[in-house]
């Protein structure tokens, strides 16, 4: 009974336990609701446009998308995405997604703008590169021009003004790119690679300007010379040899000519034999007086061992940064003229007399047709080109073929300066690398290529074609230069960077032989157009700001419209005839970089004080502002519609220090009406912007219009810098 009644009293507690809810168990909880699938995305972005395709995205993989063209509000009803979708007049699209084990996404909108399309003008093509490297060279839809002058914010694309020649776009056969694409590359991928890099089929970028240094640089495996001779002098080279480029480089750069026979070489030494230096070594030092003749046969003997190797070399400088002495891999001190140095180092020579007295009759003799390139370094010292180009046995000679600069220092606007002063040799830009301590590389390559191309540059040359995974290998110099393509050491895989893209903008579709037009940079928007021999026109643009920026492209009398995301570049391509000239609008925000042409009243002849020269500007919605004005400067713009009247005129100034000078808007010449005035206000930095306002009158109908910097009385010579200027 106990034992029974004890039993019956334990059920009885767990029965009342149980139904009277005692612990947790019998809590029911209701399951949390699915995540919202993420918002489709809509390629291109909304804007304006001629006819097009539009893509939608989902970042869920297998999510179904729905769509609407009309603005209404899509259901699972609705359309269902399969693939682009062509749109031809005014849209507004809007898209929901769904995917298993998620509830409907919220609602995309994209609207698109089409104007009227009459048909009768040249279809478009473009391909495209963004920021984020999601899209590189992408073919996007064709667009077309239509008649009639566009609106708004507009490039102004005119190509009956033509400016220079263009040779080419490329990168440098160093030591270390040869090693690594001869020897280590996988032999399947590197055929691949060479058609990419030097032909322009399938996805080729065709570069047609390469240079090679004339023994070890930096980027190299080892420090040599082609006559080391063990360090003991060898005055008539009887031990010259190329020897070491019969290894990998003359092979890379026969393969790369073949594939390219429009290719032109560049070579320079960055030292030459230690035994013609001061420092008896390929590393610091100057070259001694008794060294100029074996110097000169040096460049003989390399041009004609190269050509019994089957390799023709188009220019040569004389030296490598010739005012930078580095103290771990080869280099040499350099000057100008007698009597100068580098620094610390002095030089019992000079770069004009070595040109002047020995390079030049010892290339005659031997019949060789190599041009020389004065200079070949930093943006910031236009004096030195200016000294040796000065001389007038220099200048009289067929054979200087113009100045090499790097871009390290100083802005792609001393080019124009130099040119202004010089305007019968060229400019070309022979090196300038990326680097890991480039924040933004699309957008440094898209703002310097279009920049130097806009100051009369003819050719742009990257730092080294190929580099491995460590950015290797180097002896001393450079460790966080990168290449256009990287070979790994040791799969021997090759991967293409983001230079390989920006360069292609150019060099796949600007070949050689082309020359330079007009165009105009808008507000927001910096490019620069280009007409080939075929016939072919190239318009580059990209967008410097953060922003979707829309714009038309006024050529002659037609126009198209596109949008560009933010931090994209476009690169437009089309064929026929232009028909007509442009006007552009004084009441539109007229950019200081759309001059046609620059020059100074009464300092023209001295290029190291005086001469206004475009840079990058850090003012809203980026671009390039023209600066380093004196008094004397002036900008000319041609065909500025000033319409029925203007009452005033605004800019954008900034200037630094004490300045106080006048922005004066002329008519027709430097002396011609004066329709406005600004005084130049100090702004507290050279980057520091402010828009200024004042009068203008006396200006109706079509006229070429010239910005003129003017000092006040017993003012200072710096005058400031202008971004923009507009009429009202």
């Amino acid at each position: 009974m106990l034992s029974l009644c004890g039993r019956s009293i334990l059920l009885i507690v767990l029965t009342c336990f149980t139904a009277c809810g005692g612990g947790s168990s019998s809590t029911t909880t209701s399951p949390p609701p699915p995540p919202a699938a993420a918002a489709p995305t809509f390629w291109p972005l909304a804007g304006t446009y001629s006819p097009t395709q539009i893509s939608i995205a989902d970042a869920i993989a297998n999510a179904s998308i729905y769509y609407t063209t009309d603005g209404s509000t899509p259901t699972v009803s609705s359309t269902k995405y399969a693939g682009a979708i062509s749109i031809a007049a005014t849209s507004t699209l809007k898209a929901i997604a769904t995917a298993s084990g998620y509830s409907a996404s919220a609602v995309a909108s994209s609207a698109y703008t089409v104007p009227a399309q009459n048909g009768n003008g040249p279809a478009v093509s473009l391909v495209l590169t963004t920021d984020d490297l999601k899209h590189q060279m992408e073919a996007e839809a064709a667009t077309r021009f239509t008649t009639g002058n566009a609106s708004g914010n507009v490039i102004y694309v005119d190509e009956t003004q033509t400016y220079q020649p263009i040779e080419g776009f490329g990168a440098s056969f160093t030591d270390s790119a040869a090693y690594l694409l001869n020897e280590i590359a996988q032999k399947p991928a590197l055929s691949t690679t060479m058609n990419d890099l030097f032909t322009r089929n399938g996805n080729g970028i065709g570069l047609s300007f390469m240079r090679t240094p004339m023994g070890a640089s930096d980027i190299a495996r080892s420090q040599y010379s082609y006559d080391d001779n063990s360090g003991l002098a060898d005055p008539t080279l009887g031990n010259f040899s190329i020897a070491h480029d019969q290894g990998d480089v003359i092979p890379i750069i026969l393969q790369a000519r073949q594939l390219n026979p429009q290719m032109k070489l560049m070579a320079n030494p960055w030292s030459p034999p230690g035994w013609m230096k001061t420092s008896s070594s390929m590393v610091g030092g100057a070259l001694q007086t008794s060294a100029y003749s074996p110097f000169a046969q040096y460049f003989v003997k390399y041009l004609q061992a190269y050509s019994a190797a089957g390799i023709s070399v188009d220019y040569i400088s004389m030296q490598n940064e010739p005012l930078y002495v580095p103290g771990d891999y080869p280099g040499m001190c350099m000057p100008a003229s007698p009597g100068g140095s580098c620094g610390a180092v002095a030089s019992p020579t000079d770069q004009t007399t070595a040109i002047r007295d020995y390079v030049l009759p010892a290339l005659s003799a031997a019949s060789l047709s190599a041009k020389v390139l004065v200079y070949d370094h930093n943006r910031d010292q236009p004096g030195y080109p200016k000294a040796v180009l000065s001389d007038s046995t220099i200048a009289a000679s067929a054979q200087i073929a113009g100045t090499a600069w790097h871009g390290y220092g100083g802005v792609p606007g001393a080019m124009t300066v130099v040119h202004n002063a010089f305007p019968s040799v060229g400019a070309y830009e022979t090196e300038h690398s990326g680097g890991t301590w480039v924040t933004d590389q699309t957008r440094s390559d898209f703002e310097e290529i279009t920049h130097v191309m806009r100051n009369w540059g003819r050719a742009y040359v990257k730092w080294s074609l190929a580099l491995d995974q460590t950015l290797g290998p180097h002896t001393g110099g450079c460790g966080t230069c990168t290449p256009i393509v990287t070979v790994n050491s040791s799969s021997g895989a090759i991967t293409y960077g983001p230079e390989y893209y920006s360069m292609g903008h150019f060099s796949k579709y600007i070949l050689p032989g082309a020359v330079r037009v007009y165009s105009s940079n808008a507000n927001g928007i910096v490019g620069a157009a280009f007409l080939n021999s075929s016939g072919l026109k190239v318009l580059v643009a990209y967008n410097d700001t953060a922003s979707t920026q829309s714009f038309s492209v006024q050529w002659g009398a037609q126009s198209f419209a596109y949008t560009l995301p933010g931090l994209a570049g476009a690169t437009f391509t089309w064929t026929g005839g232009q028909s007509g000239s442009y006007a552009m609008k004084a009441t539109s925000q007229i950019q200081a970089s759309s001059f046609n042409n620059t020059g100074g009243v009464s300092n023209s002849s001295d290029i190291t004080t005086y001469g206004l020269e475009t840079e990058t500007t850090s003012d809203a919605n980026g671009g390039y502002d023209a600066g380093f004005a004196s008094a004397g400067d002036y900008a000319a713009f041609k065909n500025v519609d000033f319409g029925s009247s203007v009452s005033g005129v605004s800019a954008r100034l900034a200037c630094n220090g004490n300045c106080g000078g006048t922005l004066e808007f002329h008519l027709d010449s430097v002396s011609g009406t004066l329709v406005g005035a600004i005084v130049i206000p100090a702004t507290g930095g050279w980057q520091t912007w402010t828009t200024v306002t004042a009068p203008a009158s006396s200006a109706s109908g079509v006229h070429d219009l010239y910005v003129l910097f003017k000092a006040a009385p017993g003012g200072t010579s710096a005058l400031g810098n202008l971004n923009w200027f507009q009429f009202n």
